[in-house]
């Protein structure tokens, strides 16, 4: 099963990223209202031309961090049943090839225990 190590390569980071990107876009988020909120105390009221930037600023990172983990994520499952699939391929293959390589080698011990034994015109 020396396959197994080069199907999985990958997987573990593609999983990683799936599951980083949306904590970056909260990070993001929190940012983007923390500047919003400091624009705020800085001016003294809440006027909605200062809290766009910041607001725009927490909405786009929350939607960039989700279009990239989203993908990420499917891609990840559609790539580790893959993974799954051909390496359950390969064991089921392998235990054939074994079988028939075991059987092949009991035909053969019985065909040679057959040709030590002494016949009956050697009596």
């Amino acid at each position: 099963m020396s396959e197994m190590p080069k199907l999985d390569k990958g997987l573990g980071t593609i999983k990683l990223l799936a599951a980083v990107a949306p904590l970056l876009g909260l990070l993001g988020t929190v940012v983007g209202m923390i500047n919003t909120f400091q624009s705020i105390t800085l001016v003294g009221n809440a006027d909605p031309k200062l809290m766009a930037g910041g607001i725009s600023q927490a909405l786009m990172t929350t939607v960039l961090g989700l279009l990239v983990a989203v993908p990420l994520l499917f891609s990840h499952n559609l790539l580790a049943a893959k993974s799954k699939k051909v390496l359950m391929f390969l064991s089921q293959q392998s235990l054939g090839f074994i079988a028939k390589y075991m059987s092949e080698q009991g035909s053969i011990e019985a065909n040679a225990a057959q040709d030590t034994r002494p016949s009956k015109a050697d009596c």
